[in-house]
């Protein structure tokens, strides 16, 4: 009986923590997003300057986000991320066309690290 109970427990404590995750992934990333969105707008009215600052807090936001979800995502996942990322702030400085599609590039990736850990079946086998 006592083994029972064990395994109920480490399933529950399974359980939570997976759930706690997924809680915490789309938190962290709708954090990153929203910035984005503030680079996308500072882009469309021609604030390069306001979209160049919103990149540094970008890169800030991102090295705490890389911290949480080091423990929970898969490295290479982060690093093709990090590389994105990094390309933000100069290409907000120089009011580059490519801004547009690097933007796009992180939402699709973070939206990737999302679904690659949600507990569904495909992710489990």
């Amino acid at each position: 009986m006592k083994r029972a109970v064990v395994a109920v427990c480490m399933l529950a404590i399974i359980i939570a923590g997976s759930i706690t995750a997924i809680l915490v992934i789309k938190k962290e990333n709708s954090r990153l997003i929203s910035i984005l969105d503030e680079i996308q707008l500072c882009c469309e009215n021609d604030d390069m300057e306001g979209a160049a600052q919103k990149a540094g807090q970008l890169e800030e936001l991102w090295y705490v986000y890389e911290r949480r979800m080091s423990v929970i995502v898969k490295d290479e996942r982060l690093k093709e991320l990090n590389t994105t990322i990094v390309k933000i702030r100069p290409y907000s400085e120089e009011a580059n066309d490519e801004l547009e599609a690097e933007i796009q590039n992180i939402r699709r990736q973070l939206g990737l690290i999302y679904k690659s850990e949600l507990p569904t079946l495909f992710n489990i086998l």
